[in-house]
């Protein structure tokens, strides 16, 4: 039986084909599955840093925004939709800094003045949290982006009081104590991505509070790492990180040994790629990827083969299936000193 009907494409989905068309450089490709693993590390040592971050003001522009909203008269009808026109103003503010702009850093600047799928505030959003520049609910979870929109509807009607003149089942406004934003925060020019000194104290000593998920009642490491001089850490698991680790260095370790391990899988990845145009398609692409591949093994084959899987899989919790057994095939093809990365397309294949 014939029929007619309409395909609808989710806002992820055209999110996602956006960023391939406009995004430039930002974002980050995960076709086969590695980056969970780095989420899963980043989020236990560093909370709050498992998206890519492009400057540190935003930490602070993001919650700026909502205080502006909060005090804004007349009320907005609709807070969520004032939130993306005043996000989306700054972004040109930021954008047209002067000759040339402050462009670096930017989030959006590549294509403003059209809108972009991952604003700041998505980027940001759990930062926020994890670093406590937006309190957690009374429940303790996070406040979603449309939870805090409904929130500030709430902070401008009148509540219900009780007998001491205290408003019933009230929720307390989640962001506090902020810097003062710049003086001209209000007004239509340039603005910068810059810190003076004073918000960088403040954002230090939050960042300092930053506890570890697993056991709050010990410091992450990442507040461990502040104001302390790092010397010759090209990665994060350098000696010198590691030696600040304690009794997590080598769980630390292993977080380096899995992503030595991950290098080598997208390097295998984009081998295979490659492999298949040029077989299969019989296109004439570069041979850039199997070409570097020898060279990728040769730097990170012998780290990456030392990775214990079970204190590893301990850590990161499950994985999907497929990730899985490509983390698992590709350990014993490196341990076994293969070379051939069409001997793991089947597996990266149905990754």
């Amino acid at each position: 039986m014939s029929s007619f009907g309409f395909t609808f494409l989710s806002k992820k989905a055209l999110g996602q084909a956006e960023q391939s068309m406009f995004g430039g450089t930002a974002g980050v490709r995960d076709e086969v599955g590695f980056l969970i693993i780095h989420q899963r590390y980043a989020d236990h040592f560093f909370p709050g840093t498992s998206v890519l971050h492009t400057r540190m003001r935003y930490a602070l522009l993001i919650p700026w925004i909502f205080e502006t909203l909060r005090q804004k008269r007349p009320v907005p009808r609709d807070f969520a939709q004032a939130y993306v026109e005043m996000e989306h103003d700054i972004t040109g503010r930021l954008k047209f800094d002067g000759e040339g702009g402050e462009k670096d850093g930017v989030i959006g600047g590549d294509v403003y003045p059209k809108p972009i799928s991952q604003p700041p505030a998505y980027v940001y959003w759990t930062a926020l949290s994890k670093w406590g520049l937006i309190g957690l609910r009374p429940d303790g979870r996070p406040w979603s982006r449309a939870e805090m929109a409904d929130l500030l509807v709430a902070s401008r009607t009148r509540a219900l009081i009780d007998d001491d003149g205290k408003p019933l089942e009230g929720v307390p406004w989640p962001i506090g104590g902020l810097p003062d934003p710049p003086s001209d925060w209000s007004g239509t020019g340039k603005l910068s991505l810059a810190m003076p000194k004073e918000e960088r104290r403040f954002l230090s000593g939050k960042l300092k509070a930053v506890r570890s998920p697993e056991d709050h009642s010990r410091p992450s490491l990442l507040s461990r790492l502040v104001d302390r001089p790092i010397e010759d850490a090209t990665y994060c698991w350098d000696k010198s990180i590691v030696a600040l680790a304690g009794d997590e260095a080598p769980m630390l370790t292993r977080a380096g040994q899995a992503a030595a391990l991950s290098a080598i899988g997208r390097a295998i990845y984009a081998a295979q790629v490659e492999t298949i145009k040029s077989v299969r398609d019989k296109r004439s692409p570069t041979t850039i990827h199997r070409d570097h591949l020898p060279a990728t093994i040769a730097s990170w084959g012998k780290k990456a083969a030392a990775l214990n899987l079970d204190a590893f899989h301990d850590e990161v919790g499950n994985l999907p299936g497929p990730v899985n057994k490509v983390i698992s095939e590709t350990h014993e093809w490196v341990r076994k000193g293969n070379h051939d990365p069409m001997q793991l397309l089947e597996t990266y294949a149905r990754a």
